[in-house]
């Protein structure tokens, strides 16, 4: 059964290359493990096959996130400083990275990407405290990047946000932050200032890529995967906003993220709590 198979290193690098993916490439990526399913030696195996299928000349970047917490923060949260080593919640293959020997990690303390390859420090040592969330899959797209998503729940292709942040796009950010050592060793307080969005409907672009012929899908293990131009989505997505601005919000009447936080949010608070109670007692009933 395909569910009992254990993948190799050498055929996880038959798939990426049968999907189009080159030597020398930079790669931005977003990975479900379980969606590939059983790797032989994990998701270090699987980052052995993405640094050899992109070889010396390329690069790999992965965001690896930190969590921020509520504010102010208590005693325990403001001991968990954000450091270059910290581990993220993006995920097994994200955290292996991070151990990587030859791993750069941005300076950002809580939209840390780490990258290893050609490009690592080029893209990493810029960002920084004082840069954009999403600074480095900006100026990816703009070096001709490619982003790989595996997995049909694993969301996004790398470029949304980007454009939502270049869509001048607001909404009300909740008091979240994290602290972390600045280059002269001082703890310092960093607070969430940008803007995220609800993955949920993140998926509504897909037809919109496939149209417009940046986005190709190919098969990773057992995963659905997609392979995407970071420049054709990104101007997808920003075509769309122009026209659209609430394009990416998602279809769920009790999401409060979409229909009420956004400045060009237009939901009623009593129609959301209201649709709210109505899933409550319809996931009681059973």
């Amino acid at each position: 059964m395909e569910n009992d198979k254990v993948w190799t290193k050498e055929e996880l690098i038959a798939d990426l290359k049968k999907g189009g993916i080159p030597e020398g490439v930079l790669l931005h990526l977003k990975v479900s493990l379980r969606a590939i399913g059983k790797i032989e030696g994990g998701a270090q195996t699987l980052l052995d096959a993405l640094l050899e299928t992109v070889g010396d000349e390329g690069t790999l970047v992965i965001d690896s996130f930190i969590t921020s917490y509520p504010l102010p923060l208590n005693k325990e949260d403001a001991k968990k400083i954000s450091s270059e080593k910290s581990p993220s919640y993006a995920g097994a293959l994200a955290n292996v990275m991070i151990q990587h020997p030859d791993m750069v990690r941005s300076k950002h303390p809580i939209q840390r990407f780490t990258a290893i390859g050609k490009l690592a420090h080029e893209l990493m040592d810029n960002h920084t405290p004082e840069s954009g969330a999403y600074d480095v899959l900006s100026r990816m797209a703009e070096m001709g990047a490619v982003n790989l998503s595996v997995g049909r729940k694993t969301i996004g292709v790398g470029t949304t946000h980007v454009a939502i942040e270049k869509s001048g796009l607001s909404k009300k950010i909740p008091p979240m932050g994290v602290n972390y050592i600045d280059p002269d060793g001082n703890i310092k307080l960093f607070r969430v200032n940008w803007n995220g969005g609800c993955g949920r409907g993140f998926p509504k672009f897909i037809p919109l890529y496939e149209k417009a012929g940046c986005l190709k899908w190919i098969k990773v293990g057992n995963a659905d995967a997609v392979l995407t131009d970071m420049a054709g989505t990104l101007r997808v997505e920003m075509e769309k906003l122009r026209e659209d601005p609430s394009f990416f919000f998602c279809d769920d009447p009790t999401c409060k993220d979409c229909r009420l936080n956004w400045k060009h949010s237009t939901g009623n608070y009593f129609k959301v709590k209201y649709y709210s109670l109505l899933k409550i007692l319809k996931d009681r009933s059973g």
